[in-house]
């Protein structure tokens, strides 16, 4: 890559989701209603605070599900948010749920790096064994990309953020000096959340784009075995055994690939761990979050993902729901 050109990307790092689990003592019903926007989804006993935006798009911040019965809990309950979204009248609503769980657990962290002013389309991570799925726009060009399975311990997502920004109508969140704008998300879950700085460091090391007309030590067939294994998703049944230990090598150590993104992303998030580590900590410390389990973890994922095909809605026929309009009438009346 022109020096030039790399000295215009800039990344920065952030926590982008935080799930957690434990047992519900109470569910602030009348506070819920009360206080914000809150949607009750009557078939999963699911709580969602979302954002409303003049364009008529929402944005969900903080999701509450209780869950089916738990040897741990008396209640189970699930809770998943976003540190980054949430601005001073959102953190009362999470502080107010976080109060009511005891026994909370850490299940899951996302971060995320957004890499501006160059394209990443064509960049992958040199990574094999693990599934890969595109989701392209009707025009054919890259949405969204993934790695690894949604179940799995670890998923690594890439996709157009500013495109993103763009189809909500949020185009003045796009920075005027940003060219391109994308965004790799890296979700940890059960084992890998303790470890998420190594997987990092580790994952990043292998993101690059394919540069074999960079490498005069290249020979023309390898560069064409590169170019067919990077098209072909990294899949080695068409390379024979003696050659595909060979570029699994190369691969492995870049050779033929440009990883001058992948490098600068490295050195701003060794710059940025210990302040994100510090963030988490506090997350973890100010709602007395312990670590992670891995019988809890798998526990509770596959209780989430067991409850598909939910229509967003209030349910006004919901006795919950009325109980708690009537509670809130007596308390105004009350002031």
């Amino acid at each position: 890559m022109e020096q030039e050109k790399a000295q215009l990307i800039k990344n920065h790092w952030s926590i982008d989701m935080v799930n957690v689990v434990g047992n519900l003592r109470r569910m602030p019903v009348a506070f819920i209603l009360n206080n914000g926007e809150w949607i009750c989804r009557r078939e999963n006993y699911m709580w969602q605070y979302i954002r409303k935006f003049e364009n008529g798009d929402t944005e969900v911040l903080i999701t509450v599900q209780r869950l089916k019965f738990h040897k741990h809990f008396d209640d189970p309950v699930w809770v998943q948010y976003n540190p980054n979204h949430l601005e001073n009248d959102d953190l009362k609503q999470l502080e107010r749920i976080m109060y009511s769980i005891d026994h909370t657990h850490l299940t899951r962290v996302d971060l995320a790096c957004d890499i501006y002013n160059v394209d990443l389309s064509l960049y992958d991570f040199g990574l094999f064994n693990v599934t890969r799925d595109i989701y392209r726009t009707l025009s054919g060009k890259l949405e969204t990309r993934y790695w690894g399975r949604r179940k799995s311990e670890r998923q690594i997502r890439l996709y157009d953020k500013a495109n993103e920004r763009k189809k909500h109508g949020k185009k003045d969140e796009i920075p005027d000096w940003a060219e391109e704008w994308w965004r790799l998300e890296f979700q940890f879950r059960q084992g890998k959340v303790d470890s998420w700085q190594e997987e990092i460091i580790e994952k990043m090391s292998s993101f690059h784009v394919l540069a074999v007309d960079d490498n005069d030590n290249l020979t023309e067939t390898e560069k064409a075995i590169l170019e067919r294994v990077n098209a072909d998703k990294y899949n080695f049944k068409k390379v024979g055994k003696e050659k595909a230990a060979k570029i699994r090598k190369m691969v492995r150590e870049n050779v033929g690939f440009d990883t001058t993104v992948s490098d600068l992303a490295i050195l701003d998030f060794n710059e940025q761990q210990e302040i994100l580590q510090k963030q988490l900590n506090s997350l973890m410390t100010k709602y007395n979050i312990k670590p992670q389990t891995e019988e809890l973890t798998r526990y509770f994922e596959d209780a989430i993902n067991s409850e598909q095909g939910i229509t967003v809605e209030v349910d006004t026929d919901d006795i919950v729901f009325k109980n708690a309009m009537r509670n809130v009438a007596k308390s105004i009346s009350l002031k």
